[in-house]
């Protein structure tokens, strides 16, 4: 709790050099852009005293309780710099040495659960991993803090984190009524920096889809799963999701759609009560390899009808009039042959047409096969899990910040609580900033010398 008197200031010092920057502006010495910058340097600074102010203040107050004690003996004054998002900010604690067993101690930073290894602030720490889901470790320093970081303090950080798990987002609430629900799966092919690409998995559960605009829909009720498992301990985690939400008294019925590789195809082996679809996107693809530049009607019409004797008499057809593209026509052939029933169904079924190729590029490719880089396995799949649970509505910066505190040891001063409390309220931040002489000259001077001699009137 700091007192109104307080808090003007240090602001006051802030409003005098806004006024100084801004007056600048009429002699036309800086332009808008120079002054936004000035302004946000300002209150970085600002920002980075006012935490300096309040950490040696507490030790100061830390200081005061254990005095009386006679337990702790200085040693030391020693500064400590820590990474926030106002910037570097070096303040000053005190170092102890326990009388009782000779052990050393900073106690401020044992009560701020700070351990000697830490050099970013949790919450910058946080605000850092957050906005490593979309652009590069590089670009997201500049965006969250003036200080300067290496791309491989910001890598630590998210190995601080961890691999979110694909439950971790809240799950939503009950859907009994629901009878049909769909899931879409595919992957992205993620080059590795030693050996081969890897295959990440992506799969969305949704009720269904809604126009945003022309053109375009979304998915209603969408829930995402991503990672490098095994079929085997995917798609067992779908079906988990599928039954908390929509029941299992009547299990709804799940169409699965994606191409015919064989994680997805047995889905149907996990998944209750489901069917797979192969997409649209798949179907066409090979159905364009069999006709090369001629035309598809007659195939698509003999899959629609269900009639594969048609079917094969277009192929071969297609096989005498070219037979230079022998191979891409009997791939073709194969592919549709072996899934003959799925592509019928995504033919027939209006609402068996798929995004997955759309929703792979945004939510993977987009960051992890886009551009020219190799990955480790744990870092793709950090990066993948980060964006499947922002995808799944969880605040992904709020979910940092209880990571990284979750297992802080913190560890409340030995010393008379009531002392410490005492003279904690009591200390008031540096008078730093007021100057009598310039203040004089500041806008709404009357009210701010009616605050500084009203007292200490505490506000929350």
């Amino acid at each position: 709790m700091f007192s109104i008197q307080q808090i003007v200031n240090v602001w006051v010092h802030f409003l005098m050099n806004l006024f100084k920057i801004s007056g600048n502006i009429l002699s036309q010495e800086v332009s808008l852009v120079q002054l936004s910058q000035k302004l946000e340097q300002l209150v970085n600074q600002t920002g980075g005293e006012v935490l300096k102010a309040i950490l040696e203040q507490a030790d100061e107050a830390i200081y005061a309780a254990s005095k009386p004690e006679h337990r702790y003996q200085v040693k030391a004054h020693r500064s400590r710099t820590l990474t926030t998002l106002w910037g570097e900010v070096t303040f000053t604690r005190t170092y102890y040495q326990d009388k009782t067993d000779s052990s050393y101690h900073y106690l401020l930073d044992e009560w701020l659960g700070l351990d000697k290894s830490t050099h970013i602030e949790p919450f910058c720490r946080a605000r850092l991993v957050t906005r490593s889901a979309d652009v590069s470790y590089r670009k997201y320093v500049a965006l969250t803090t003036p200080a300067r970081l290496s791309g491989q303090s910001v890598l630590q950080s998210i190995r601080k984190l961890g691999t979110i798990p694909n439950q971790a987002a809240v799950m939503p609430a009950a859907k009994p009524g629901i009878h049909k629900v769909y899931v879409e799966a595919d992957e992205d092919h993620v080059a590795m920096q030693k050996g081969h690409a890897k295959e990440m998995k992506l799969i969305n559960v949704y009720e269904t889809k809604v126009p945003v605009c022309q053109g375009r829909r979304k998915l209603l009720g969408r829930r995402t799963f991503s990672g490098w498992e095994t079929p085997s301990q995917l798609w067992p985690a779908v079906n988990r999701y599928i039954q908390q939400t929509y029941g299992t008294e009547q299990m709804p019925e799940v169409v699965i759609k994606g191409d015919a590789a064989a994680w997805i195809k047995s889905g149907t082996e996990y998944v209750w009560n489901s069917t797979h679809v192969v997409d649209g996107y798949h179907a066409s693809q090979y159905l364009r390899k069999i006709a090369g530049k001629g035309t598809s009607t007659a195939l698509y019409e003999a899959l629609k009808a269900n009639d594969c004797e048609a079917f094969v008499k277009e192929v071969q057809r297609k096989l005498r009039k070219s037979p230079q593209r022998e191979k891409a026509i009997r791939d073709g052939y194969q592919y549709i042959m072996a899934n003959w029933e799925g592509i019928h169904k995504a033919l027939t079924q209006p609402d068996a047409a798929s995004s997955t190729e759309g929703h792979v590029s945004h939510m993977l490719s987009d960051w992890l096969s886009s551009r020219c880089m190799g990955w480790s396995p744990i870092g793709a799949e950090q990066i993948a899990r980060m964006r499947t649970y922002i995808a799944n509505v969880g605040n992904l910066e709020a979910y940092a910040r209880k990571q990284f505190t979750a297992h802080r040891q913190t560890r409340k001063p030995e010393v008379n609580q009531e002392i410490l409390k005492k003279e904690w309220s009591r200390r008031k931040l540096p008078y730093c900033t007021y100057v009598p002489d310039e203040a004089a000259h500041m806008p709404g001077r009357e009210w701010m010398r009616l605050i500084e001699n009203g007292g200490y009137q505490h506000i929350m």
